[in-house]
């Protein structure tokens, strides 16, 4: 009976928590991102790294491919460290613009510093949705 309670509590406990099979190096990632028309910073703009790492979980969980991410500060200037594979995509976007990029490839030092990523793309409007009533 304890078994059966401890394998219960160990199963609910990480159902919604994704473990990753492959295990890359930790790499360190710092830089800006910017208005292109105006050279602004922007700043709340929120960054996605996608870098093909290989999720389970215990429940259908989606990471959407988003290995690590994070906000940009009050100058358009972020960091982070995260373990991501050689080849990333990044995503930035904050409401009204939306850009893509691919980070070039990691140095033995495996950090790349300040980075610069300019937005321009506007954001396509989201589909209006009528509520029934």
């Amino acid at each position: 009976m304890q078994r059966c309670l401890l394998a219960f509590g160990l199963l609910f406990g990480l159902s919604g928590c994704v473990i990753y099979l492959d295990n890359p190096p930790l790499r360190y990632i710092s830089g800006r991102v910017l208005r292109a028309d105006t050279g602004a910073p922007i700043a709340g703009a929120r960054v996605w790294f996608l870098s093909g790492r290989t999720p389970f979980s215990l429940l259908p969980v989606d990471t959407f491919g988003i290995d690590a991410s994070t906000t940009t500060d009050a100058n358009g200037g972020f960091s982070i460290s995260a373990k991501l594979n050689s080849q990333v995509t990044v995503i930035v976007q904050n409401d009204e613009l939306i850009g893509r990029f691919s980070l070039p490839p990691f140095p033995p030092s495996n950090r790349i510093e300040t980075i610069v990523w300019k937005l321009s793309e506007k954001k396509p409007p989201l589909p209006h949705t009528r509520r029934k009533t």
